[in-house]
């Protein structure tokens, strides 16, 4: 009985550093995507180009003033162009859902949009992120883009 308890014990010690890594991870990888939103709000483009991989890419699936979406696919440099005024616009992705499975996340949540501080749209953010050398970077991702599906939680939310 004795061995028995002393393995229970060995095998809950060895597993600590594996929930310690996984809570580490969780936190980090939120991390990369907050340094995203805060780099385009200082539209600092290094910055936003630091947080990807060198051959990220971003979709966006807009809806249109005609009801219809447009898909556009660009990498993370012509992403940055899109960030030209420092504290024009801020993002908030809120109640973010983390997935990691070893050197692979996935970040993922509903997301209000605000630009010269009112509110521009809502939409979804999705990001995969991979770990490498330097740490968490963003592979890629995908948002939905609708100024019309905020709902009223959203509504009331300030930059």
């Amino acid at each position: 009985m004795k061995k028995f308890a002393f393995l229970a014990f060995l095998a809950t010690i060895m597993s600590v550093p594996t929930f310690a890594q996984k809570a580490d991870d969780k936190g980090l990888v939120l991390g990369v995507v907050q340094t995203l939103f805060d780099e385009m709000a200082a539209a600092n483009a290094p910055g936003i180009l630091a947080t990807g991989t060198a051959d990220n890419q971003l979709v966006a699936i807009q809806k249109g003033r005609d009801g219809k979406n447009r898909i556009s696919a660009i990498n993370g440099e012509q992403f940055t162009k899109f960030f030209t005024k420092p504290g024009a616009i801020k993002e908030v992705m809120y109640d973010p859902k983390v997935v990691i499975d070893g050197d692979w996340a996935m970040v993922w949540g509903r997301y209000v949009f605000f630009a010269e501080g009112k509110l521009s749209h809502c939409g979804i953010n999705q990001f995969n992120l991979v770990r490498t050398d330097a740490g968490w970077k963003i592979a890629n991702g995908a948002s939905t883009i609708d100024p019309n599906a905020c709902n009223e939680k959203e509504k009331v939310m300030k930059p």
